[in-house]
């Protein structure tokens, strides 16, 4: 059951895959001894329940061992299309229906679950609103990324219409078109945040996270 603002089901997708050219294998990566999906997991749930997170992977085989250790922790799995990740949300709204879902990449091993809080705030104070940010403009720290999409808009955006871009990346082709879209930006009050790098992309940036490089 998903989590309720007012009858609002929100739902949390959290996008990996272990298939990265710059750090394969990154998904189940340890960092400081926990794979970083679930360190991942671990921070979304303090915000979400447990049972409304789903991590959203790959059909493709490199794919089955991030997909059996997330079931192994209890957490949903959704498998669609590779390269098409727009496509992939889509497909996972069919599976696990809500009105709205946040959307996540999965290298934010100390994502900052208060970011979830204060985009959940938002949407029951402009249940109106397309999408809530808090990455345009950016004044949190790189790895506390959420947008929080209204399904029903994002469902209908024609794919037909996508740049090869906006199919990877989910998210863009609202910030390219903000004149079709009602977007509201969290921001922190603090802009040096951004200076702190927390997502992960290569291996030097785990070493460094571990060392509490940041």
């Amino acid at each position: 059951m998903a989590i309720e603002v007012d009858t609002i089901t929100i739902k949390a997708f959290i996008q990996a895959r272990m298939s990265s050219a710059r750090f394969p294998g990154k998904s189940l990566a340890p960092i400081q001894g926990v794979p970083m999906i679930e360190r991942q997991i671990d921070r979304v749930a303090q915000a979400i329940p447990r049972e409304d997170i789903v991590v959203l992977t790959s059909i493709n085989k490199s794919d089955d061992p991030l997909t059996l250790y997330v079931e192994s922790l209890g957490v949903h799995v959704y498998r669609g299309n590779l390269l098409d990740v727009f496509l992939r949300f889509s497909d996972a709204l069919s599976a696990y229906p809500c009105d709205w879902f946040i959307r996540m990449s999965g290298d934010s091993p100390y994502f900052d679950p208060r970011v979830i809080e204060l985009e959940i705030a938002q949407v029951h104070a402009h249940p109106e609103a397309d999408l809530i940010t808090n990455v345009q403009p950016r004044t949190f720290s790189p790895g506390c990324s959420a947008e929080t999409v209204k399904a029903a808009t994002f469902l209908n955006i024609d794919r037909g219409t996508l740049t090869e871009h906006e199919q990877e990346h989910v998210i863009p082709y609202f910030y390219n078109h903000p004149d079709r879209f009602r977007i509201i930006n969290v921001e922190s009050g603090n802009p040096e945040l951004v200076k702190t790098i927390l997502t992960v992309d290569t291996i030097e940036d785990l070493k460094r996270l571990e060392r509490g490089g940041w």
